[in-house]
C-alpha cells in the first residue's frame, strides 16, 4: 500500500511555446492509498479504479483506466514507496467533460446571484463597492457609448468585480490586460477558479469555470492566435505583449474579443497602450484603476462610471490605521542611517508584539538600493536582502521573499503591481517617488484589513526633503494624521479630474469628434462682451461663421450646464508649394464661446484660432442684438493689482481721426514707449507684460480693440475659469485704467557703473526659486550652499569697477562686475564681465552641471542694489519713477543704549559678549516673543528673528544690526549703507514659501565660531520651529516686520542723506512688500 497526493483537477486544453488553455474543475487535492496493479507501465488501483501513471505525453492510456496522471520524469517503484515523486497534472479524468467556450457560456446564463455581504449575519458576499461597482458595470452596458472607468482602491476587491461582471454580464469572451508578469499570475489564477464566487455562493453549481487562456509570449501568426482564442472564454496576458503584436493581430485581437478589461488603467494613457485600446470598439473596453490620475497630467479616456474613494474605503475600515514615524536631516547619507535605525527599530518592536512584519526599503535606482543596502546589512539576523531588475538570482530572491525568508527588502521602488504579501507592513521610504498616483498605491499595499491579524502598518521617512509636488508635501508634516490626509488627498486630485470630466461630460455625444476634447489645452485669450439678454441659441452658431460652406469638417457641441460651446472647424488647404490636387492639408481651427451668466454678472467670452472670425457677427447670431464689446482703456484694468509689472511689449498709437499711426516697442524699446505714453504723445494700444499677482507670477496682454491674452494654457474647463477672472476685474468700476501702468519699472541701459552708491547684492533671482542646498559651491575641499554664504558688496571709489564678494565661514573670494561696450558688425554693444580677483578656485554644482563660480556669474548675474533705491542686473539699470522722501520721524524709536559698546554688533557663542548690541538687544525685547533666533552670520537673514504664532498669521520680525563705526554716535552715513542693503535683501523672504523660511532656521540652528557650538534658538524650541514650518505651509499666513539697528543715528539729528536713504529702503520695502521699516536709533 502506497499513499501519492492527487493534483488539482485541471483540463490542460493547450499549450504550446509559454502560452497555454486550462480549465479548472476542482481546486483541492488530496491524499489516497493505493496499490500496484504492474510495473511497467506503471498501473495502480484505488476504491476499484485504475489510475495510470506516465512521464510520457504519447502513451496510449488503456481503456480500462479511469484516471490518468503526468509525472516530471519516469517513475520507479522506489519513488512511489519513498514519497519523492513528483506529480505533473491530470491527464484524465472523470470530471474532465469535452466542453466548447459556448458550453461554459451558456451554462452562466441567468445563473449568477447577487449576495451581499452581511457580517452581522455572517453571510458572506460582495463588498459595498464590488456590488456597487457592478451594478455600474451591467447599467452602462445597457448603453454603453464610451469606456466605462471604474475607479477602486487597492485592496477593495477589484479582481472579483471583473469575475462578476464576466459572469453576471455573460461576457462571450473576454480578454483582460495586465500590466505586469505578476499580475498575469494573479489574475489568471483568479479567473480559472472563478475566485470567492463559488465559496460564496454567488454562482450556480451547474456553472463551469472559465476556459481560460494565458499568453505569455506572442505568437508567430495571426491563424494560430485566432486558433488560440477560439478555444478560450477569457485570455489574460500583458500590455507589453499586446502593443508588441503585428499591426494584423492586434486588429484581429480587437475583433475577436467582445470586451477588454484594462486593469492598473492609469497605463492606458501611455503611446503604446493608448494606441492597442484605440483599436477596439469604445463600448467593449473597461478600465479599472485605483488610482485616475497620472504623473504626466493626461486624462483617462472614457466615462466614470462608478468611483469608490480612498477616504470612504477608510471610513468603511477597507483600510487600517497609519502609524507615520518621520524623521528630519539635511544630511542625505545620515538620513539613510536614521531612516534603518528607526525601521529596524520598529520591526523588532512588532515583532516581540507578536507580528511578523516585514521592511520594505524604497529606493529610486540601482546605485541608490546598493547604497542604502549598507545601512541594513548589519541586521544579519533580519537576513536582509536587495532587488531590482537585473540583479543576480532575482527569481530566487523573489521566491524566498514569498517565503518570508527576509524581514528587510531593499529594492527599486517597488516590486511590481500585482506582488501581494500581508506581512509588508513596515515602509522606509529612502527616495520620494513624486508621484501622487504611485504614493497611494504604495500605501495601499501596506494597509489592507484583509489580513486583520497582521497589525498596523508604518512609514518612515526624511520630512526635510519631502517631494516637490504639492499635494505629497502634506504627507511629510510632522505628526500628520496620516490616515486623514490620504483619502483626503487621494479624493481631491481624483475630483480635479472627475470634475473635468464631468465637464466633457455636459457636452454629450463627444464619440463623434475627430478632435478629442479631453486634449484641448489652449493658451489664454478671449474677447468679452456685456450682454443683456437672458437666454442664447448655442446651435445657431453657423450664422455667425463667415463662409461656413467652405469648411469640410463641422463639429460643434454645448454644455448648457456650464454655458459653454466648443466648435470644432476644418477646412481643405491646397499646399502652398505646389499645385495639386491629391496633396492637401485639413488645416482645424477651434472657437469656444463661454456665456458667464451669474448674478450681477452677464458677460460672453469668445476664444478662437479662426484669425477672420467676426467674433460680433458670432456673438449676434448665438445671444441675438443685445450686447458691446468691452474695449479702449477699460481693457488696461487687467493689470491691476499685478505687483512689480515689467512690460515686455507696448503698442502706441499717434493722433486722431483717419490720420493714425502706430509703433511699437519690444524688449529694451520699451523704455522709449512708456515715456511716451506719460508725455502723451502717444496712447496705449496693446501692453503685454508680466508681474505677480496673488502670489503667483502672472502674464498679460491686452489691446484697446478688446482682446486679453496670456501665455497660460489649460483645460477647456480652465479656460472658462480664466474667462470669469478676467471678467471680475474688467466689471470692477472702482479700477481706473489710466493708472494701473504709472509705477512699471523702466529699465536702461548703461555701460558704466551707476554715480549712486552700491549698498547690497543678492543672488541672482532664479535662484530663490529653490531651496537652499540646490546650489553647493565647493572651494579646496570644503562645500557650502546658500544658507551659509553670501554675497556682499565691497567698498570702491566711483571711478574704478563694481566689486563683490562672495563670503563664507571660512572664504571670502571678490570678483568684479566691468561694464562697457564693443564694436561688433560695425554697432556698438554693451557688455558685461565677471573677473575674479582672488586666488581661491571656487565652483558650483546644480543640478547636473558644475562650473568655476565666474563662470556661473556670468550667466547668472547677482543684482545689485544703490542708495538712490536703483537696481542693476548686468547692464539693465532701473530707478523708481516717483521722488522719495526721507524717512518719517514716526518710523524712528530711539533707545537707551547706556552699558552697550556700540562698536561690538554680534554676541558671539556662548558665553556671548554680554556688552554687544545684539546680546542687549535680544535681552530687551525677550519678552516680546514666543521664539528668538540668533542667524547672525554668512547666509543669513537678519541679526536677530523674532516669532510669534497669532491665531490666523505668524508675525516675523527681521531686526537688521550694525555697530557704530568708532564707538560713537553721529552723521557717517557709511554707518547705513550696508544694514539698508539687509533690509532690502531680506524681502526676498516674504515671497518665498513659509518652508524655505523655517527650513533656514532649522538647518542653520547650531552655529559655531572658532570650533565652539552653540544652539541659535534663544528662546522656543525646534519643536515649535516645526510646528510654525507646517503651519507655514497650509494654513497660517506669515507677516513680515523689518527692523534697522544703528545706535549711531540720533533721533530728530540725522542728516538730509541718512534720512533719505532710509527713505528709499521704506519706499522699497512698503511699494514691493507692504512692509514698514522701524529703526531703532538713539
Amino acid at each position: 500500500m502506497i499513499e501519492i497526493t492527487t493534483p488539482k483537477i485541471e483540463k490542460l486544453i493547450y499549450s504550446k511555446d509559454k502560452n497555454f488553455i486550462k480549465q479548472y474543475y476542482e481546486q483541492s487535492s488530496e491524499i489516497k492509498s493505493f496499490e500496484f496493479v504492474q510495473n511497467n507501465p506503471f498501473i495502480l488501483s484505488s476504491d476499484e479504479e485504475l489510475y495510470f501513471i506516465t512521464s510520457n505525453l504519447n502513451d496510449v492510456i488503456p481503456e480500462n483506466c479511469t484516471y490518468a496522471i503526468l509525472t516530471s520524469r519516469r517513475p520507479t517503484k522506489r519513488d512511489f514507496e519513498s514519497g519523492s515523486l513528483k506529480i505533473t497534472r491530470w491527464l484524465k479524468h472523470p470530471s474532465f467533460e469535452k466542453l466548447t467556450p459556448q458550453d461554459v457560456l451558456n451554462s452562466w446564463k441567468n445563473k449568477f446571484k447577487f449576495v451581499k455581504e452581511d457580517i452581522e449575519n455572517n453571510i458572506n458576499g460582495l463588498r459595498p463597492p464590488q456590488i456597487g461597482a457592478l451594478y455600474s458595470i451591467l447599467a452602462h452596458v445597457q448603453n454603453p457609448e464610451e469606456r466605462g472607468i471604474v475607479v477602486m482602491p487597492t485592496g477593495t476587491g477589484k479582481t472579483e468585480t471583473m469575475l462578476s461582471t464576466l459572469v453576471a454580464n455573460e461576457c462571450n469572451r473576454l480578454l483582460v490586460a495586465v500590466p505586469s508578469d505578476s499580475l498575469r499570475t494573479q489574475l489568471s489564477n483568479k479567473f480559472f477558479t472563478l475566485g470567492l464566487l463559488r465559496e460564496f455562493g454567488m454562482v450556480d453549481e451547474t456553472c463551469h469555470n472559465p476556459i481560460v487562456g494565458v499568453i505569455n509570449q506572442k505568437f508567430e501568426n495571426e491563424e494560430e492566435l485566432l486558433d488560440f482564442i477560439s478555444k478560450t472564454n477569457v485570455v489574460v496576458t500583458t500590455m507589453s505583449i499586446l502593443a508588441g503584436s503585428t499591426h494584423g493581430q492586434q486588429l484581429a485581437i480587437s475583433e475577436a474579443f467582445s470586451h477588454l478589461f484594462v486593469d492598473e488603467a492609469h497605463h492606458s494613457e501611455a503611446s503604446t497602450w493608448k494606441k492597442f485600446i484605440k483599436l477596439f470598439d469604445n463600448k467593449k473596453v473597461f478600465l479599472f484603476t485605483a488610482t485616475p490620475f497620472r504623473n504626466d497630467g493626461k486624462n483617462l479616456e472614457g466615462k466614470f462610471i462608478f468611483n469608490f474613494s480612498l477616504k470612504e474605503a477608510q471610513k468603511q475600515e477597507y483600510y487600517k490605521k497609519i502609524n507615520f514615524l518621520p524623521i528630519r536631516e539635511y544630511d542625505k547619507a545620515e538620513a539613510d542611517k536614521k531612516i534603518a535605525i528607526k525601521a529596524v527599530t520598529k520591526l523588532r518592536e512588532d515583532i516581540a508584539n507578536g507580528y511578523q512584519h516585514i521592511i520594505m526599503a524604497r529606493c529610486v535606482s540601482k546605485s541608490r538600493a546598493i547604497e542604502v543596502f549598507e545601512y541594513y546589512k548589519e541586521y544579519e539576523d533580519l537576513n536582509p536582502v536587495m532587488v531590482y531588475t537585473g540583479v543576480a538570482g532575482l527569481k530566487d530572491k523573489v521566491n524566498a521573499i514569498k517565503a518570508k525568508e527576509h524581514s528587510i527588502i531593499v529594492c527599486v521602488n517597488m516590486l511590481g503591481e500585482g506582488f501581494d504579501l500581508p506581512e509588508l507592513k513596515i515602509a522606509a521610504i529612502h527616495d520620494e517617488r513624486q508621484s501622487l498616483p504611485i504614493t497611494l498605491q504604495f500605501v495601499g499595499r501596506f494597509t489592507r484589513t484583509s489580513f486583520n491579524s497582521l497589525g498596523t502598518a508604518s512609514f518612515i521617512t526624511n520630512i526635510a526633503y519631502p517631494p516637490i509636488q504639492q499635494e505629497l508635501n502634506h504627507l511629510y508634516a510632522k505628526n500628520a494624521d496620516w490616515n486623514l490626509l490620504l483619502p483626503n488627498m487621494s479624493e481631491g486630485a481624483t475630483d480635479k479630474e472627475i470634475n473635468f470630466q464631468e465637464f466633457l461630460e455636459g457636452f454629450h455625444d463627444l464619440e463623434n469628434s475627430n478632435i478629442p476634447f479631453q486634449n484641448i489645452n489652449p493658451a489664454m485669450s478671449s474677447v468679452v462682451y456685456r450682454n443683456n439678454g437672458k437666454n442664447w441659441n448655442p446651435n445657431n452658431w453657423r450664422e455667425g461663421i463667415n463662409n461656413i460652406g467652405t469648411y469640410e469638417h463641422q463639429f460643434s457641441k454645448h454644455n448648457s450646464e456650464k454655458n459653454t460651446l466648443v466648435i470644432i472647424l476644418g477646412k481643405v488647404n491646397k499646399v502652398e508649394w505646389g499645385d495639386f490636387d491629391v496633396v492637401q492639408n485639413m488645416e482645424w481651427n477651434m472657437a469656444v464661446v463661454h456665456w458667464d451668466f451669474r448674478p450681477n454678472k452677464n458677460l460672453v467670452f469668445i476664444h478662437s484660432s479662426l484669425k477672420n472670425l467676426s467674433t460680433n457677427k458670432l456673438v449676434q447670431a448665438i445671444f441675438g442684438n443685445e450686447f458691446s464689446m468691452i474695449k479702449g482703456m477699460d481693457m488696461f484694468k487687467i493689470f491691476h493689482d499685478v505687483k512689480r509689472l515689467t512690460l515686455y511689449n507696448v503698442r502706441a498709437r499717434k493722433g486722431t481721426g483717419r490720420d493714425i499711426s502706430f509703433q511699437s516697442f519690444f524688449g529694451k524699446g520699451v523704455q522709449d514707449g512708456l515715456k511716451l505714453l506719460e508725455q502723451g504723445t502717444l496712447i496705449k494700444n496693446n501692453v503685454f507684460g508680466v508681474g505677480f499677482k496673488d502670489g503667483e507670477k502672472v502674464s498679460l496682454g491686452c489691446s484697446v480693440k478688446g482682446k486679453v491674452w496670456s501665455y497660460l494654457r489649460g483645460n477647456l474647463n480652465e479656460l472658462t475659469q480664466w474667462c470669469q477672472k478676467i471678467g471680475d476685474v474688467l466689471e470692477n468700476p472702482n479700477i481706473n485704467p489710466n493708472t494701473v501702468l504709472e509705477n512699471t519699472l523702466v529699465p536702461v541701459v548703461i555701460a558704466e557703473r551707476p554715480e549712486a552708491i552700491p549698498i547690497a547684492i543678492e543672488w541672482h533671482h532664479e535662484m530663490y526659486e529653490y531651496a537652499e542646498n540646490r546650489f553647493v559651491i565647493h572651494i579646496n575641499g570644503s562645500v557650502y550652499d546658500l544658507s551659509n554664504s553670501e554675497l556682499n558688496v565691497v567698498d570702491t571709489p566711483n571711478n574704478t569697477p563694481l566689486r563683490f564678494s562672495f563670503k563664507c565661514e571660512d572664504y571670502n573670494i571678490e570678483y568684479e562686475l566691468i561694464l562697457g561696450t564693443k564694436i561688433v558688425d560695425g554697432e556698438e554693444l554693451t557688455f558685461h564681465e565677471i573677473r575674479k580677483d582672488s586666488i581661491e578656485e571656487a565652483t558650483i554644482t546644480y543640478g547636473n552641471r558644475t562650473e568655476s563660480l565666474t563662470d556661473f556669474f556670468q550667466t547668472f548675474t547677482p543684482t545689485i542694489w544703490f542708495a538712490n533705491g536703483g537696481q542693476l542686473f548686468q547692464n539693465s539699470y532701473v530707478v523708481p519713477k516717483e521722488g522719495v522722501a526721507g524717512i518719517s520721524l514716526d518710523n524712528i524709536i530711539s533707545h537707551d543704549w547706556t552699558g552697550v559698546a556700540i562698536n561690538k554688533e554680534a554676541q558671539g557663542v556662548h558665553p556671548y559678549e554680554t556688552d554687544s548690541i545684539q546680546y542687549h538687544f535680544i535681552n530687551e525685547i525677550r519678552d516680546d516673543f514666543q521664539i528668538i533666533y540668533d542667524d547672525d552670520g554668512s547666509g543669513e537673514i537678519a541679526d536677530i528673528i523674532g516669532i510669534n504664532d497669532e491665531d490666523k498669521k505668524i508675525d516675523i520680525h527681521l531686526f537688521h544690526l550694525k555697530y557704530a563705526k568708532n564707538g560713537r554716535t553721529g552723521n557717517d552715513i557709511s554707518n547705513f549703507y550696508e544694514v539698508c542693503g539687509q533690509a532690502q535683501k531680506s524681502l526676498n523672504w516674504k515671497y518665498r514659501n513659509g518652508k524655505d523660511f523655517f527650513d533656514h532656521l532649522l538647518r542653520r540652528q547650531i552655529k559655531t565660531k572658532n570650533r565652539v557650538s552653540c544652539s541659535r534658538i534663544i528662546k522656543g524650541s525646534e519643536e515649535e520651529l516645526e510646528l510654525l514650518l507646517n503651519a507655514a505651509k497650509w494654513t497660517k499666513e506669515m507677516k513680515f516686520h523689518i527692523y534697522i539697528v544703528q545706535p549711531s543715528l540720533v533721533k530728530g539729528s540725522g542728516s538730509e542723506n541718512i534720512m533719505l536713504l532710509l527713505g528709499n529702503t521704506h519706499h522699497y520695502l512698503h511699494t514691493v512688500g507692504n512692509v514698514d521699516l522701524k529703526v531703532y536709533s538713539s
